[in-house]
């Protein structure tokens, strides 16, 4: 099964030591680096890897795999049962090319008897040096941990990896990392993470959402001169099989696009004609950027006013989740609890309002008169 064939680790993540076992904790989840004995070590040669890909029914191409047409080199990594099905898996890192560039994958084998192999998945990600280790996850089982490093000059040294899970359905990627800053060729590169635990697409259950932006100013928002990339990664877990949702490199012209959409989207609201075509504009403009915390807002805003209450809740819970400290979120999620008749929670969110500043001196009145109607006791 072929998931993905492009370049999917571009988040920064610096490791201890892998020679050592050392405990690490990243959102929430703890695991630690096996041993280098802990797993079978096994290599095949690149000409096995060609070989499955000739019986693959998947579509699957040479350049996919890094394979030229004289396969060259080993493919080398570990033996185990990764997804507990009863059978070894083999999970092996192929490197073809130069060390400091060339061209990197990982795959998935399963043993098929005869001498044969099956490719049960793949992966590829950045070039020049990587590794390939197994981690034991202390709730979750086996998993790997690939790696890539990549020098710039003589001042910065980058390190860009990620933590994978192998299902019986799906190869899963759990990422890690840390901010990095520092000279590059004589600009500052500054690189921030956002991360959230949503449920992004209301179906109960909540999806982890990165986005991992890199511009070459220290501390400037970005724009179209000094921004490199912004990549969204969305992990959806559903009940019988986790997959991937989205994991986009969406850049500076499609966060502009994005924000042109959302605006085009909240003056189709106001007009019956255009009610619909507005609200798929501005979900449209969240999918591509799910961090424009004010587009969510009107959106909840609009759905409040149009009696759509648990699809305004709902709505601005997750605009709440992405940007906690967005003030105009709480006065509208307070009037929503009041139509919901939910007094304590419609409290809690004016508060919450005041607390961080109202957006003009008309809202804190109205805020405080709300505040006062539901905290002082009516008369009989």
């Amino acid at each position: 099964m072929k998931t993905l064939a492009s370049s999917l680790l571009l988040l920064a993540f610096i490791l201890t030591p892998l020679s050592q076992a050392s405990a690490q904790i990243a959102f929430g989840m703890e695991y630690s680096v096996a041993p280098a004995d802990a797993y079978a070590k096994v290599t095949l040669p690149a000409t096995a890897l060609a070989d499955m890909i000739a019986d693959s029914p998947d579509g699957i191409t040479r350049k996919d795999v890094c394979l030229g047409e004289t396969p060259e080199g080993t493919l080398s990594g570990y033996q185990a049962d990764f997804d507990g099905d009863g059978r070894e898996e083999m999970w092996m890192l192929y490197h073809t090319g130069l060390e400091e560039g060339g061209c990197n994958v990982a795959l998935v084998i399963s043993p098929a008897g005869g001498g044969k192999y099956q490719l049960m998945d793949l992966m590829s990600f950045p070039g020049k040096d990587a590794i390939i280790r197994p981690i034991i996850t202390l709730d979750e089982g086996v998993q790997m941990y690939l790696q890539s490093t990549q020098h710039y000059g003589d001042d910065m040294k980058q390190v860009k990896g990620s933590v994978l899970a192998y299902t019986q359905t799906a190869l899963i990627v759990l990422t890690s990392w840390v901010e990095r800053e520092g000279m590059h060729e004589d600009s500052f590169i500054n690189e921030e993470v956002d991360a959230v635990f949503s449920d992004i697409n209301f179906d109960n259950i909540k999806e982890l959402v990165v986005r991992f932006s890199v511009h070459e100013t220290g501390g400037a928002a970005p724009t179209s001169n000094n921004m490199v990339d912004q990549f969204i990664l969305t992990l959806d877990y559903l009940p019988n099989h986790m997959r991937y949702g989205v994991y986009d490199s969406v850049g500076y012209d499609k966060l502009q696009e994005a924000e042109t959409m959302a605006k085009l989207g909240r003056t189709k609201l106001n007009r019956d004609e255009t009610r619909i075509e507005g609200i798929i504009d501005m979900r449209e403009a969240l999918q591509i950027n799910p961090f424009m915390t004010w587009a969510r807002v009107r959106l909840g805003e609009f759905l409040l006013h149009d009696g759509k209450y648990a699809d305004a809740e709902q709505t601005l819970l997750l605009a709440k989740t992405f940007d906690p400290e967005y003030n105009k979120t709480y006065r509208i999620l307070g009037n929503t609890y009041l139509r919901l008749n939910d007094l304590q929670k419609a409290l809690a969110a004016f508060q919450r309002y005041i607390e961080l500043g109202p957006e003009s001196n008309y809202y804190r009145k109205k805020v405080e008169h709300n505040i006062k109607q539901i905290t002082i006791p009516k008369r009989r």
